[in-house]
């Protein structure tokens, strides 16, 4: 990812870029994103610096996070569970404890909606 300008495209040596980016940090923590056409568009993971993997969704241009995402620990308990649907609300976010027992929900309203281009409704967007 160094080799990346992050401007409002994503390019290498000026071409917007389509493929897996990889950063490793100092620390050993290592990111995966992934674009299509200067955009984050795909796959997005984490992994420790044990080599775990530790986060794990999908983004899609433009709206960002979609469908759902998942946080493990280092011994790959299920932290976490967030929702998003199409348009990159957030929806449910769903916490877990040690014993992968759901210990916490919320729910979101959408804060982008879908408009019929006939009719001018607006309703919530699909999940993914």
């Amino acid at each position: 990812m160094d080799e990346l300008d992050f401007e409002s495209r994503v390019t290498y040596q000026g071409v917007a870029y389509t493929g897996e980016a990889v950063l490793v940090e100092g620390s050993g923590r290592t990111e995966m994103r992934t674009f299509a056409e200067g955009a984050e568009d795909g796959p997005f993971l984490v992994w420790s610096p044990s080599g775990k993997l530790v986060t794990q969704g999908v983004t899609r241009d433009p709206y960002g996070p979609v469908g759902p995402w998942h946080e493990w620990d280092e011994e790959g308990r299920l932290l976490s569970e967030t929702i998003y649907d199409a348009l990159g609300n957030r929806i449910i976010f769903r916490g877990m404890d040690e014993a992968g027992n759901m210990v916490k929900e919320e729910v979101f309203p959408p804060e982008r909606l879908l408009r019929d281009p006939e009719t001018g409704e607006e309703r919530p967007a699909p999940w993914l």
